[in-house]
């Protein structure tokens, strides 16, 4: 009874659609979600559609709330839900799954009745070129290109023209990738048989739109270089400190962890997925190994020569940065028989595009990448306030190093 008097407002008056999206962004916010809480959502959900569709508006504040509620179903579901380790965790898990996937088919409806018909073969594109793009060269720093001279008579070449920095495919920011998913799914929506493709459209755009707002809160300052006065330093000399990190990764879990890392930079988006720990998927692992044989070879001998040796005489930026994120995968990843593939990569330290894992504790310091800025950013939650407190923002490889000797 409880459940069904929570979907009506004061004396059974209909809801409105901010007063329906405020509880369900509640609702997505406990910690324990029953099976008869599932059935709430399910109504307040049903009740958010029929109010759109008798013509009441989901602003920008509301459809914050109902994109935040899909994210947070959408991780529940992505990492077991161990808040609900009982009998009927299984259902409530595959509910999660669920509740995530009709909040994207209601916020893709919504889209598809705003725009109207989307061109479907451009949002294809875009979502196919996400699936493409690899992390390859998120170390290369963009670099000037020298002014020819010119003839006389010649219009000046206007600042920014042509690429800043080569890359292996492109780049799909977060928020372009969230636009076009939706124009997708607003024409599926029509289809017959749809469910599947939507539930694997639903994970990329909540993970999108997920990357796209830690992007806009960790870059409120904007996208520049910043190291925070309050940075601890250290008497002992950097390149030793360096070293040390990457013998860390010196034993069969380190060039297990070396290798695979290296992959995760150097093959597509669509082929390594997204995990919660350190190694690849049998799958991922299978499809690498038939389609990206020259990668998976290159990964296994870097992996061979060892994390030491790599960091001493390698000759690759990339190969080298993941050297050191090998051995601090060593050093902090702990718990249980096998941390390495049953633990949370980094303790949930480290967030990049291919890692999906529980959140530490305020006061914790995070790293972060933002591949579309090319950027590293080391913070911590400030457990006041709720928010992010940045320690420093750095592009590049030795920016890596630096955000890496103060996130130790």
């Amino acid at each position: 009874m409880s459940d069904v008097s929570s979907e009506l407002g004061a004396a059974g008056r209909r809801r409105t659609v901010h007063e329906i999206a405020s509880s369900l962004n509640r609702k997505a916010a406990t910690e324990r979600l029953s099976l008869s809480a599932h059935l709430s959502i399910g109504r307040l959900l049903c009740k958010l559609r029929d109010a759109i569709v008798a013509g009441d508006k989901l602003d920008g504040p509301d459809a914050m709330k109902v994109l935040c509620a899909g994210i947070s179903f959408y991780r529940r579901h992505t990492l077991g839900d161990v808040q609900e380790e009982d009998e009927d965790s299984s259902e409530t898990i595959a509910l999660l799954k669920r509740s995530s996937t009709l909040i994207f088919v209601l916020l893709a409806a919504v889209e598809s009745r705003a725009s109207g018909q989307a061109d479907l073969e451009s949002a294809r594109a875009v979502v196919d070129a996400a699936g493409e793009t690899t992390l390859a060269k998120v170390l290369d720093l963009p670099t000037r290109k020298r002014k020819a001279p010119r003839e006389e008579g010649e219009a000046p070449q206007a600042e920014g023209d042509g690429p800043t920095w080569e890359q292996v495919a492109t780049q799909v920011t977060p928020s372009e990738l969230m636009r076009n998913v939706l124009k997708m799914s607003g024409r599926a929506l029509a289809l017959p048989g749809a469910t599947g493709s939507l539930e694997a459209l639903s994970d990329t755009f909540f993970r999108a739109s997920a990357a796209c707002m830690a992007s806009r809160i960790l870059l409120k300052e904007g996208a520049t270089d910043f190291v925070a006065l309050s940075a601890q330093k250290s008497d002992i000399p950097r390149e030793k400190r360096l070293l040390a990190m990457a013998q860390a990764g010196e034993s069969e879990a380190g060039q297990s962890c070396l290798r695979d890392i290296l992959l995760s930079f150097l093959l597509p988006a669509k082929i390594i997925g997204v995990r919660r720990n350190l190694l690849l998927s049998r799958a991922a692992s299978t499809a690498a190994g038939i389609d990206y044989a020259e990668a998976v070879n290159t990964a296994h001998s870097v992996a061979m020569a060892g994390t030491e040796w790599i960091w001493k005489h390698g000759t690759s930026e990339l190969e080298r940065a993941c050297a050191l994120l090998a051995g601090v995968a060593v050093l902090i990843t702990r718990g249980g028989e096998d941390p390495m593939r049953k633990q949370d990569a980094f303790m949930g330290r480290l967030s990049v595009p291919w890692l999906e894992t529980t959140a530490p504790a305020d006061g914790v310091r995070r790293l972060a990448l933002l591949p579309e800025k090319q950027r590293w950013i080391l913070y911590k939650m400030s457990p006041k306030s709720g928010k992010p407190v940045l320690i420093c923002s750095l592009r590049g490889f030795e920016g890596l190093c630096d955000c890496l000797l103060k996130f130790l």
